[in-house]
Protein backbone atom coordinates (compact mmCIF):
# COMPACT_ATOMS: atom_id res chain seq x y z
CA UNK A 1 0.00 0.00 0.00
CA UNK A 2 1.50 3.23 -1.07
CA UNK A 3 2.12 6.21 1.05
CA UNK A 4 -1.03 7.96 -0.80
CA UNK A 5 -3.37 5.16 -0.22
CA UNK A 6 -2.53 4.90 3.91
CA UNK A 7 -3.28 9.04 3.95
CA UNK A 8 -6.40 8.48 2.28
CA UNK A 9 -7.59 5.56 4.14
CA UNK A 10 -6.72 7.28 7.33
CA UNK A 11 -8.64 10.10 6.32
CA UNK A 12 -11.72 8.42 4.84
CA UNK A 13 -11.06 6.40 8.67
CA UNK A 14 -11.86 9.59 10.53
CA UNK A 15 -14.52 11.29 8.20
CA UNK A 16 -16.44 8.44 9.06
CA UNK A 17 -15.80 8.30 12.30
CA UNK A 18 -16.81 11.42 12.81
CA UNK A 19 -20.19 10.65 10.76
CA UNK A 20 -20.94 7.47 12.56
CA UNK A 21 -20.46 8.87 16.29
CA UNK A 22 -22.77 12.69 14.63
CA UNK A 23 -25.47 9.51 13.18
CA UNK A 24 -25.81 7.70 16.62
CA UNK A 25 -25.62 10.77 18.74
CA UNK A 26 -28.63 12.19 16.59
CA UNK A 27 -30.14 8.87 16.94
CA UNK A 28 -30.16 8.90 20.51
CA UNK A 29 -31.58 12.62 20.51
CA UNK A 30 -28.53 14.02 22.47
CA UNK A 31 -28.63 17.22 20.31
CA UNK A 32 -32.47 17.65 20.66
CA UNK A 33 -34.90 19.23 18.77
CA UNK A 34 -33.68 22.70 18.45
CA UNK A 35 -30.14 21.77 16.52
CA UNK A 36 -31.52 19.16 14.66
CA UNK A 37 -34.73 18.00 12.95
CA UNK A 38 -36.84 16.17 15.80
CA UNK A 39 -37.18 12.65 14.93
CA UNK A 40 -39.91 11.18 17.23
CA UNK A 41 -40.77 7.98 15.32
CA UNK A 42 -38.85 4.68 17.44
CA UNK A 43 -37.84 2.39 14.78
CA UNK A 44 -35.85 5.20 13.25
CA UNK A 45 -34.09 6.16 16.47
CA UNK A 46 -32.85 2.51 16.85
CA UNK A 47 -31.74 2.42 13.23
CA UNK A 48 -29.60 5.74 13.85
CA UNK A 49 -28.25 4.42 16.76
CA UNK A 50 -27.15 1.37 15.51
CA UNK A 51 -26.01 2.43 11.97
CA UNK A 52 -23.61 4.91 13.71
CA UNK A 53 -22.19 2.60 15.98
CA UNK A 54 -21.43 0.19 12.99
CA UNK A 55 -19.65 3.05 11.23
CA UNK A 56 -17.99 3.94 14.16
CA UNK A 57 -16.73 -0.04 14.35
CA UNK A 58 -15.71 0.27 10.58
CA UNK A 59 -13.82 3.27 11.10
CA UNK A 60 -12.15 1.84 13.68
CA UNK A 61 -10.72 -1.12 11.80
CA UNK A 62 -9.31 0.85 9.09
CA UNK A 63 -7.97 3.05 11.40
CA UNK A 64 -5.98 0.61 13.00
CA UNK A 65 -5.18 -1.14 9.98
CA UNK A 66 -1.34 -1.15 9.95
CA UNK A 67 -1.07 -1.13 13.79
CA UNK A 68 -3.07 -4.48 14.41
CA UNK A 69 -0.60 -6.09 11.53
CA UNK A 70 1.99 -8.01 12.67
CA UNK A 71 5.79 -8.17 10.77
CA UNK A 72 5.81 -11.22 8.80
CA UNK A 73 4.93 -14.46 10.40
CA UNK A 74 8.43 -15.94 9.42
CA UNK A 75 11.77 -14.65 7.76
CA UNK A 76 12.48 -18.78 6.88
CA UNK A 77 12.29 -22.03 4.63
CA UNK A 78 11.24 -24.75 6.52
CA UNK A 79 12.22 -28.05 4.52
CA UNK A 80 12.31 -31.47 6.43
CA UNK A 81 15.08 -33.55 6.38
CA UNK A 82 16.29 -37.16 7.37
CA UNK A 83 16.67 -36.38 10.97
CA UNK A 84 14.32 -33.47 11.28
CA UNK A 85 13.59 -30.19 10.54
CA UNK A 86 15.36 -27.73 8.34
CA UNK A 87 15.06 -23.86 8.73
CA UNK A 88 17.18 -21.35 5.68
CA UNK A 89 16.75 -17.46 6.64
CA UNK A 90 16.00 -14.95 3.98
CA UNK A 91 19.25 -13.53 5.28
CA UNK A 92 21.25 -16.78 3.71
CA UNK A 93 19.23 -16.84 0.16
CA UNK A 94 19.86 -12.71 0.33
CA UNK A 95 23.85 -13.63 0.58
CA UNK A 96 23.90 -16.36 -1.55
CA UNK A 97 21.98 -14.37 -4.34
CA UNK A 98 24.24 -11.33 -3.45
CA UNK A 99 27.40 -13.60 -3.90
CA UNK A 100 25.93 -14.90 -7.42
CA UNK A 101 24.80 -12.08 -8.81
CA UNK A 102 28.47 -9.84 -8.15
CA UNK A 103 29.94 -11.97 -9.94
CA UNK A 104 27.97 -11.14 -13.56
CA UNK A 105 30.01 -9.29 -15.92
CA UNK A 106 28.44 -5.79 -15.92
CA UNK A 107 26.70 -5.92 -12.91
CA UNK A 108 27.47 -2.97 -10.07
CA UNK A 109 26.09 -2.63 -6.59
CA UNK A 110 23.94 -5.67 -6.35
CA UNK A 111 21.58 -6.46 -3.39
CA UNK A 112 18.57 -8.65 -2.91
CA UNK A 113 15.57 -9.16 -1.12
CA UNK A 114 13.72 -12.31 -1.13
CA UNK A 115 9.68 -12.65 -0.29
CA UNK A 116 7.58 -15.68 0.34
CA UNK A 117 5.78 -16.71 -3.19
CA UNK A 118 3.69 -19.67 -3.60
CA UNK A 119 5.69 -22.58 -4.07
CA UNK A 120 8.87 -21.51 -2.67
CA UNK A 121 10.20 -17.96 -2.80
CA UNK A 122 10.64 -14.75 -4.92
CA UNK A 123 14.05 -13.04 -5.18
CA UNK A 124 14.00 -8.94 -5.93
CA UNK A 125 17.34 -8.13 -7.40
CA UNK A 126 18.65 -4.20 -7.31
CA UNK A 127 21.32 -3.72 -9.27
CA UNK A 128 23.48 -1.15 -11.29
CA UNK A 129 24.95 -1.48 -15.43
CA UNK A 130 28.30 -0.52 -16.46
CA UNK A 131 27.92 1.44 -18.98
CA UNK A 132 28.33 -0.33 -23.18
CA UNK A 133 26.58 -3.62 -21.45
CA UNK A 134 23.59 -5.35 -23.23
CA UNK A 135 21.24 -4.50 -20.41
CA UNK A 136 18.80 -6.83 -21.44
CA UNK A 137 20.66 -9.88 -21.73
CA UNK A 138 22.85 -9.20 -18.30
CA UNK A 139 19.59 -9.07 -16.65
CA UNK A 140 18.52 -12.82 -18.11
CA UNK A 141 22.00 -13.78 -17.34
CA UNK A 142 21.24 -12.25 -13.60
CA UNK A 143 17.88 -14.73 -13.61
CA UNK A 144 19.18 -17.76 -14.35
CA UNK A 145 22.45 -17.82 -12.29
CA UNK A 146 20.83 -16.53 -9.19
CA UNK A 147 18.06 -19.37 -9.82
CA UNK A 148 20.02 -21.94 -10.89
CA UNK A 149 22.72 -21.35 -7.48
CA UNK A 150 20.48 -21.03 -4.97
CA UNK A 151 18.46 -23.50 -5.89
CA UNK A 152 21.47 -25.69 -6.20
CA UNK A 153 22.99 -24.67 -3.07
CA UNK A 154 19.43 -24.82 -0.89
CA UNK A 155 16.93 -27.35 -2.65
CA UNK A 156 14.39 -24.42 -2.35
CA UNK A 157 11.98 -23.72 -5.91
CA UNK A 158 12.67 -20.08 -6.91
CA UNK A 159 10.04 -19.09 -8.48
CA UNK A 160 11.10 -15.52 -9.64
CA UNK A 161 13.76 -13.57 -10.01
CA UNK A 162 12.65 -9.94 -10.17
CA UNK A 163 15.30 -7.87 -11.44
CA UNK A 164 15.40 -3.72 -11.30
CA UNK A 165 18.57 -2.36 -12.92
CA UNK A 166 18.55 1.02 -10.94
CA UNK A 167 20.82 3.10 -12.67
CA UNK A 168 24.52 2.75 -15.28
CA UNK A 169 27.62 2.52 -12.50
CA UNK A 170 30.00 5.33 -12.60
CA UNK A 171 31.99 4.97 -15.80
CA UNK A 172 34.80 5.78 -14.20
CA UNK A 173 35.90 2.83 -12.41
CA UNK A 174 37.35 -0.20 -14.24
CA UNK A 175 35.28 -3.46 -13.41
CA UNK A 176 33.88 -6.24 -14.68
CA UNK A 177 32.87 -4.62 -17.97
CA UNK A 178 34.23 -5.99 -21.64
CA UNK A 179 37.28 -3.45 -22.81
CA UNK A 180 36.59 -3.24 -26.32
CA UNK A 181 35.84 -6.56 -28.22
Amino acid sequence: MSVLDRILLFLLAVASLCLGVALALIGANVFGPAYVFDVETYPTNIVAIVAGIIIVLIALRFLFYRISRSSPVSDFVALTGEHGHIRISYDTFRQLANRRGAQIKGAEGFDTRIRQGQEGIVVLARMQALPDVDIAAMSREVQSSIKDYVEKATGVTVEQVLVHVTELSNASKQGKAWNGA
